[in-house]
């Protein structure tokens, strides 16, 4: 069998183990006649747009602003709600045109909302979308391994992570991780645009991808690399669309990223200390330590454009204030591919299994709070609050934290700055 075939294998395999294990019961119930995991994971997709805007529509759901396609909506009506007119969720533009088209979708087939085989077309339609995407960006990544001649292990097990089960169906992390795996196969290759292209795309899946895409457009500015920016400015065109469509929006939307939303990052320490005074230190220090990666000078070492950016990205995604349990289908296969000793990879999928901890512990705060003071002997207060520092859930959190935070720190350690950008220049 050949190596993109066990690559392909691996990516399904981990795409249909994520896919039973979040099954809603509804959509179990149809398939199989029965509900196959007791406890499915948490899918913040489903929940948010079936749940919070398709079925919520039947009940004046908070997120509809046209009530007229609200009713249509909760009628079964052939409608196709318009993000950010018909309705707002704080998400980008292309995370909403499936929240779109699967409304449309299930009222085309006839499932009113709240029918479980609503549900099903609802599931079936994100499960496919985030497996393809994931096979996508095993293959494409395995490209990118070839490309810079990695070992054979790295190429066929960059993404064999529990993690990835866990959260490849999640929240559209797979459509993310294409983009960014794209974008660093196109800069191995040389393709420098079209790795700017594909973040600038990607943003409208996760806005976070705009921050790798700026170290692109330094690095082009400084004359390190050449990008021509007409294709990677219409790679923002979810976003130009946003703004024509509802002005108000974009600002509620890009508002909403920068409030107070340290999601079990290392924030949480300083917000619990300092209360929001805290948070906003974290934050200043974040921008900090990104505009001081981007004026380091000459440094001696080989590489190439492709490591800046890995480390670029994996110091930006652990020191930013919101590092929720997703963010690792994005990390661990950046950090496992420079990543070489037996104790580092260790570490690593030690770090990643506590993070696939993290969702089932969630839900259950009250109870392990409980169950810490029967057999631990400790005083906790007993109730649900995962963000707080005396919760269980945000020990393993933050000992997720500060294991990555020592992982990043090294793979970034070993980085080469401006030296390969003049050997490689495009």
């Amino acid at each position: 069998m050949g190596e993109k075939a066990v690559v392909f294998l691996i990516a399904l395999a981990i795409g249909l183990a994520s896919f039973i294990i979040h099954m809603p019961s509804e959509a179990s119930g149809i398939l199989f006649g029965r509900q196959i995991v007791q406890a499915p994971f948490y899918d913040d997709f489903y929940q948010s747009v079936y749940n919070g805007l398709y079925v919520g529509a039947c009940s004046g759901g908070s997120g509809w602003v046209n009530g007229d396609v609200m009713r249509l909506v909760c009628e079964g009506r052939q409608v196709f709600p318009i993000p950010y007119v018909d309705y707002k969720l704080n998400q980008p533009p292309l995370y909403l045109l499936l929240a779109s088209l699967s409304m449309y979708v299930s009222n085309a087939l006839g499932f009113k909302p709240g029918l479980p085989q609503a549900s099903l077309v609802f599931y079936l339609l994100q499960s496919f979308v985030e497996i393809v995407f994931l096979i996508a960006s095993a293959l494409i990544y395995y490209r990118f391994t070839r490309v810079i001649e990695a070992p054979i292990q790295k190429r066929l097990l960059s993404l064999f992570f529990p993690s990835l089960i866990a959260y490849s169906i999640y929240s559209l992390d797979t459509l993310t991780l294409f983009f960014l795996v794209s974008s660093l196969y196109y800069l191995a290759a040389r393709k420098t645009t079209y790795s700017a292209l594909m973040l600038a795309l990607g943003s409208s899946v996760n806005i976070f991808l705009l921050v790798p895409l700026a170290l692109l457009v330094y690095l082009d500015a400084r004359g390190w690399l050449q990008i021509n920016y007409t294709p990677v400015l219409l790679g923002l065109t979810p976003y130009i669309l946003f703004l024509l469509a509802s002005p108000g929006s974009l600002l509620d939307y890009l508002t909403n990223l920068i409030e107070d939303s340290s999601n079990n990052g290392l924030a949480i320490i300083l917000s619990s200390l300092a209360g929001r005074a805290g948070y906003g230190l974290w934050v200043g220090l974040y921008m900090a330590v990104i505009y001081m990666l981007l004026l380091l000078g000459e440094r001696p070492g080989g590489g190439g454009l492709h490591t800046v950016l890995i480390s670029f990205t994996l110091l930006a995604i652990v020191l930013n204030p919101s590092l929720p349990p997703q963010s690792l289908v994005l990390m661990t296969p950046l950090l496992y591919l420079p990543l070489t000793s037996p104790w580092d990879l260790t570490l690593l999928y030690a770090t990643d299994f506590l993070n696939t901890l993290v969702i089932p512990m969630w839900f259950k705060d009250s109870t392990l709070r409980y169950y810490a003071n029967m057999y631990l002997g400790l005083n906790l207060p007993v109730y649900d609050n995962p963000f707080s520092l005396e919760s269980p859930v945000q020990w393993v959190v933050q000992a997720r934290n500060i294991l990555l935070i020592t992982l990043v720190l090294k793979v970034a350690s070993q980085l080469s700055w401006p030296r390969v950008f003049k050997v490689n220049k495009r």
